[in-house]
């Protein structure tokens, strides 16, 4: 069974690991699909300084999407993380989600991650994971 992916919503936290993430879900783009790429601040976070400094971030993988010619939009959620993709996947109507996994304690390697797994089991759409390689990357918030 071939799935027909018109909307791929792809959550970062602007580290490293996050071009990863973006390179994947790009990669698998089609000409009719549109990737959303999807920040979640902490609700504090809520400010214009702030989010000058979240379209610079953004900046940064829409250049490195304007070499694949990818229908790619931007957006800045504030709350949880987990709850943010979830509920901005569900209103999209999202066809599948792309995050990475930093895994930052022995406990959290052997599941996933807290938002990645909140993630995988809530969502209603297909859930790609990536695993973040090493923890020498901190990252801003955490998909």
């Amino acid at each position: 069974m071939t799935m027909s992916l018109k909307k791929i919503i792809c959550a970062v936290d602007f580290s490293a690991a996050s071009d990863s993430v973006v390179r994947y879900a790009a990669a698998m783009h089609g000409k009719s699909v549109e990737l959303v790429i999807l920040y979640v601040a902490p609700a504090e976070n809520n400010d214009y300084g702030l989010l000058s400094k979240h379209l610079h971030e953004f900046s940064r993988y829409s250049d490195m999407l304007s070499q694949q010619a990818v229908n790619a939009i931007f957006t800045v959620q504030y709350g949880d993380p987990a709850t943010g993709i979830l509920v901005y996947a569900e209103e999209h109507n999202a066809d599948m989600i792309v995050l990475g996994s930093h895994g930052t304690t022995a406990i959290a390697r052997l599941l996933v991650g807290s938002t990645a797994e909140t993630v995988m089991r809530q969502a209603s759409c297909p859930v790609v994971i990536l695993k973040t390689p090493d923890n020498k990357n901190k990252n801003h918030g955490t998909p």
